[in-house]
């Protein structure tokens, strides 16, 4: 039996080591037929604590490692049954890798995953709709920060290792949770599976072909998101983005929001590219780090939590800044004091050659996104009446140029796209 061994001869590699025949095949061959293709080995076992029989089975790994000689490192995962899933297991299982890793200065962390695996993960991403983005499949090396995971028998069969098992007696553990289907995994493995290699006229091995056009397709289409995004940073164009097909959308927008950190699942983005493609004039997403808002023919990203600026003084000429705007006030004395706030219900200004009307029809006359009604500066005369609403009106705008009321939007990144 053929392993991937990527490893020199002089490095310390560990084996993820479960009890079961895959692991306990491949441990047997870095123990004869490969012992000399590296420098030492490590076990690291993990007991998940959910069966009475992992205790025996972990019992029997340590017995074994002593007989050979062999450092092996156990961990019992303190997960209550009742809240056990398979992604809080695989999150505490890694943890406990990196610590080991790190601490025995070991470079690749070996696994026994295999090709029929290869086949259930390709299967298991295309019924679940998690095909794209990203690599499709079982990588046979994955880069972790301090080591590398190696997969050696990625290309090899389960049957071909059950028949190593037995030509060479190893002694494994069968998980009896392996047999039943209540996991999706396990279900296409024992429900899906048989019936496609049992088929003339289906191929098993096609899966692979599927695993690397996706490869090639998710290549194609983070380049087409990169090509999208290098002319839209802050603000996108609504009418721009949704000329693009949907999973150029899909990835234009993933890729926009990992710039800070955040990484939605699919169905998340999905209802960010349903509301942008539908006729809502206005909506905001929360993400962890950043606010997608979607307000009439642009949407804007935003980070963080900004804070709102209720009420300011303006007690006389000078420059203020008020929610994101510079306010520059260049009037006579009698003019003071005035108050910029934002706005209140009810409010209406008085327009000239218009007459009054409600700020919240100006709001929706002039397209301004809801984000920004709120905290647009509304400028109030020592009278009470409203003279300056924002960039849209300025009563006092009419004065000669070196005595007026400027107000300007403030641009920390540049002028908006």
């Amino acid at each position: 039996m053929e392993l991937f061994t990527p490893w020199g001869r002089e490095e310390k590699i560990a084996l993820a080591i479960s009890g079961g025949m895959d692991s306990m095949v491949l441990y047997n061959l870095l123990n004869t037929v490969y012992r000399e293709s590296y420098g030492s080995l490590i076990l690291l076992h993990v007991n998940h604590g959910q069966r009475a029989a992992s205790v025996d089975e972990a019992a029997y790994i340590m017995e074994m490692a002593q007989q050979d000689g062999r450092v092996c490192e156990m961990v019992v995962l303190d997960i209550p049954p009742g809240t056990f899933s398979q992604e809080s297991a695989r999150e505490a299982r890694y943890h406990f890798f990196d610590e080991m890793m790190a601490r025995h200065g070991a470079s690749m962390l070996l696994t026994a995953h295999h090709l029929d695996d290869q086949y259930e993960t390709i299967l298991h991403a295309v019924l679940t709709g998690r095909h794209l983005p990203g690599e499709m499949g079982i990588p046979a090396e994955r880069h972790m920060p301090g080591y590398t995971i190696v997969r050696p028998m990625i290309d090899i069969g389960r049957a071909e290792i059950a028949g190593y098992a037995r030509a060479h007696d190893v002694h494994y553990f069968e998980d009896e949770t392996n047999s039943g289907t209540d996991y999706t995994r396990n279900y296409i493995r024992h429900r899906l599976m048989p019936p496609i290699r049992e088929s003339a006229h289906l191929q098993a091995h096609q899966l692979l072909r599927v695993k690397q056009d996706m490869s090639d397709v998710d290549d194609i289409l983070k380049a087409r998101a990169a090509a999208f995004l290098a002319h839209h940073e802050k603000n996108i164009d609504r009418h721009a983005f949704n000329r693009e097909k949907r999973i150029v959308r899909f990835y234009i927008l993933k890729a926009w929001l990992a710039q800070h950190g955040d990484a939605p699942r699919r169905r998340h983005i999905d209802a960010i590219m349903d509301a942008i493609w539908s006729d809502i004039s206005n909506a905001s997403f929360e993400m962890d780090h950043t606010r997608i808002i979607i307000s009439y023919d642009r949407i804007v990203k935003k980070q963080g939590q900004d804070e709102k600026m209720e009420m300011l003084q303006m007690g006389g000429d000078g420059i203020y800044r008020f929610n994101g705007y510079t306010i520059t006030s260049r009037l006579d004395a009698e003019c003071y004091p005035m108050t910029v706030r934002t706005r209140a219900e009810g409010d209406r200004m008085y327009i000239p050659g218009v007459g009054t009307k409600k700020l919240s029809r100006i709001f929706i006359d002039n397209k301004i996104p809801a984000d920004e009604r709120g905290t647009m500066p509304v400028v109030v005369d020592k009278n009470r009446q409203i003279i300056a609403l924002g960039e849209i009106y300025n009563i006092m705008d009419s004065k000669e140029k070196n005595r007026r009321l400027i107000i300007e939007k403030e641009f920390t990144n540049g002028p908006e796209k």
